[in-house]
């Protein structure tokens, strides 16, 4: 045999019988890999909130309970609008953005004027002298609205408000122009009407809104000379009789529905290709409330998928339910869901069954149990 032209002998491979490991690159070099029981940084074993403490459980970069060390928390500091966050192993101030149940709005707080000590002291969304953005400042009498200046198109400021000068009773036509009944006025006035603004001119008939209910002059006789006539009759445009607009009367089996095209006579949820449960038109091979038929819940009502550590759904009218990355079924049980992590869990190393050394004391780090060079290298 030409000597040439034999083939190449592998390079080697083998598994030391300690339980170390190697790794051949194609290039000769071999990486023998040792077990590991020490924490390497960012690790570290710190007290939790699971069942169990996890040796080398706590990232400690970023986690805001043990930044840079177990125990150390970063706070929120909610009277001056900051919250804490952990950012490589240092706890940061940061302001934030929430809703506010005593301002029934959003606010989005800044720290405009530098000074540390008040904190985030500007709301940019309702701020006159930074709305927006720090520094911008709203003319005289401009309120400062969701961030901008002014009110919305179409609406004027009056006394501080922002009002519909067209319809508005109190601010008809021009700010502080009031409305009273004309002279003339029809008495008694016909059904469901009234006197006020309309177009911006005082003085005028209008339907009137009972009860939610926007009652519609359908027939146009509200203005009729003589105060006769039955007034607003309609009661508003959702109804068979008057869908979506006034004399679209819905027949047979139609009914007055929107379904985001606003109000119209259709078989309901019929044209999506939906079911109709209760009132609300849903995809039966996706819905997860209503999986294949209606009331059909893949989880009962009020369980929480988070608390279990996994997602449910609905695929093609079955309900499928998946562990959430990290998490798995270990013990077999879906009345507790993905019960075990993992990431952290030795007995259960990156997938359900693989087991670290936990008698020496191996920890398990990102799905991964603990091994370092055994010349001394980078743990892995």
């Amino acid at each position: 045999m030409d000597l040439a032209s034999a083939p190449e002998t592998p390079a080697p491979s083998f598994t030391d019988p300690d339980g170390a490991s190697t790794t051949d690159g194609g290039g000769g070099s071999h990486t023998l890999q040792c077990m590991a029981t020490e924490c390497y940084e960012p690790w570290g074993t710190c007290a939790s909130t699971e069942t169990s403490t996890y040796k080398c459980g706590t990232d400690l970069s970023n986690d805001k309970a043990n930044c840079g060390t177990c125990g150390n928390a970063c706070l929120d500091y909610v009277p001056i609008n900051m919250t804490g966050s952990c950012v490589s192993g240092t706890c940061q101030l940061q302001c934030y953005k929430h809703y506010s149940q005593a301002t029934k709005s959003f606010q989005d707080w800044s720290d405009c004027n530098g000074r540390i000590e008040d904190g985030c002291e500007a709301d940019r969304f309702n701020d006159l002298k930074n709305c927006g953005q720090c520094g911008n400042e709203c003319a005289p009498g401009n309120p400062c609205i969701g961030g901008k200046c002014g009110c919305p198109q179409g609406l004027a400021l009056c006394n501080g408000k922002c009002v519909d000068s067209g319809w508005d009773d109190n601010n008809c036509g021009g700010c502080g122009i009031r409305c009273e009944d004309p002279q003339d006025a029809c008495s008694p006035l016909q059904p469901h009407s009234t006197y006020g603004c309309a177009f911006g001119e005082c003085g005028k008939k209008k339907c009137t809104v009972e009860q939610g209910t926007q009652y519609v002059d359908c027939n146009q006789d509200l203005d009729s000379p003589a105060c006769g006539g039955d007034g607003c009759e309609a009661a508003g445009l959702r109804t068979r009789e008057n869908c979506g607009r006034c004399g679209n009367k819905c027949t047979g089996a139609e009914e007055c529905v929107d379904e985001g095209a606003g109000y119209e006579c259709a078989v309901p949820c019929e044209r999506a290709g939906k079911a109709r449960c209760g009132n609300t038109c849903v995809d039966l091979l996706n819905d997860r409330d209503n999986c294949g038929t209606c009331g059909l819940g893949c989880r009962p009502p009020g369980f929480d998928d988070a608390t279990f550590n996994e997602i449910s759904s609905c695929k093609k009218g079955l309900c499928v339910y998946e562990c959430e990355p990290g998490f798995g079924d270990c013990n077999g049980d879906p009345s507790d869901g993905c019960e075990t992590n993992v990431n952290k869990n030795p007995l259960n190393c990156g997938s359900c069954g693989n087991s670290c050394n936990v008698t020496a004391g191996q920890p398990c780090i990102e799905g991964k149990c603990l091994t370092v060079a055994c010349d001394g290298g980078v743990p892995n």
